[in-house]
């Protein structure tokens, strides 16, 4: 199985194409750097994403613009927002900490991207 793609890793913006070999392996090609194979290779067996949003805080109309930790899973996305948009918080937040744990059991916590 062949799958197409741009590569994010820096402004050129290489078009890649990953293929799945019937052993598993993946071969990527177009690519002019190993960061770009390594992202091929990646978004063809498991892409993830960062997810960057906000939540509600009690008390007050700003809202808390928060973050993954880590990369999750593309296709939790929209269980990711989900949670997000069901999530308000209580004062004071810092920035790091910890908001909703294990987010949509993808085991990557959702943090504070400021202090309130």
């Amino acid at each position: 199985m062949k799958k197409k793609m741009i590569c994010i890793n820096c402004p050129k913006g290489c078009e890649l194409e990953a293929e799945i070999l019937p052993s598993g392996e993946v071969r990527v090609t177009g690519h002019t750097c190993p960061r770009g194979e390594e992202y091929g290779r990646a978004e063809a067996v498991n892409p993830t994403r960062m997810v960057t949003g906000l939540v509600r805080v009690a008390g007050m109309r700003k809202p808390l613009p928060v973050k993954t930790r880590a990369p999750v899973p593309k296709a939790k996305i929209p269980d990711v927002l989900f949670a997000l948009s069901q999530t308000t918080v209580q004062l004071p937040v810092a920035i790091g900490d910890v908001v909703i744990p294990d987010v949509a059991g993808t085991g990557v916590d959702i943090v504070a991207t400021t202090m309130l």
